[in-house]
């Protein structure tokens, strides 16, 4: 029986590129897909019939959330795993600049709009033995200028990511840090981030585009899938690089 995945900010970048190998033979998955724009995500429909259902939207309302695990039950019986993937990088500002509500904007997208769907979830993977994969970032640990909404908010993941480990071990909770890929967000953070960035940072970014050092989102995402169809419960409650040595088997 085909495996059901939910998965968000599904539309672009690293999301698409996740939600296309869950997809595709072999794994040929159902899947079921989040995010702000609809037209991708119809595409995917007509691509392959009967394998996907999508909800539009934004993820930082609750609602969105929770009904996306019940679309899961519904049409597809059930549900196997959840990648949380939706985030959003601004604002980009030191400390000094920092604007409260631009903060709590993005911490609902990158951390609170799990929660409802955690709430909703939980039975079922429970009954699934099913697997959450939790999209991080280097910058849990790298401290960027200005990134510290950002960088915060995936510590708060990863924090996330472990306490629903310790709380629920039937389920397998794994953090994953995809490393610097070659998506949207490098090119917000290249055409706009030299304005809350300091230069010998911004142009770290530049370098790396222009030195071919940004990995297609396809080789983090397949580790990603991988992971959340048969990560191991040893692996349960960690938060690791895509490059790191314990992953190397879940490498396409």
């Amino acid at each position: 029986m085909a495996p059901t995945i939910v998965v968000t900010g599904a539309s672009r970048g690293l999301g698409a590129a996740m939600v296309r190998k869950l997809l595709t033979s072999p794994i040929s998955a159902n899947v079921v897909a989040i995010a702000r724009t609809e037209a991708p995500l119809k595409a995917l429909c007509d691509e392959f019939p009967g394998q996907v259902a999508y909800l539009t939207g934004d993820v930082s309302r609750d609602e969105l959330n929770s009904e996306a695990i019940k679309l899961a039950v519904s049409k597809f019986g059930g549900i196997d795993g959840i990648i949380f993937n939706a985030a959003i990088l601004d604002p980009i500002d030191p400390l000094v600049k920092a604007d409260a509500t631009a903060w709590r904007k993005l911490y609902d997208i990158n951390f609170f709009s799990m929660l409802p769907a955690l709430k909703e979830a939980i039975p079922h993977l429970k009954e699934s033995k099913g697997k959450v994969v939790f999209i991080s970032s280097g910058a849990t640990h790298h401290y960027f200028y200005g990134w510290g909404a950002y960088g915060s908010s995936k510590a708060a993941t990863d924090h996330l990511s472990a306490t629903l480990a310790a709380e629920e071990p039937e389920i397998f909770s794994f953090s994953l840090d995809p490393g610097v890929m070659d998506t949207s967000m490098q090119v917000h953070i290249r055409d706009t981030g030299s304005s809350g960035m300091s230069s010998s940072e911004h142009d770290r970014f530049l370098k790396l585009k222009s030195e071919s050092q940004l990995s297609p989102p396809e080789v983090p995402g397949g580790v990603a899938v991988n992971l959340v169809l048969d990560g191991p419960m040893n692996l349960s409650g960690k938060a690791l690089r895509f490059t790191d040595e314990q992953l190397a088997k879940y490498k396409d």
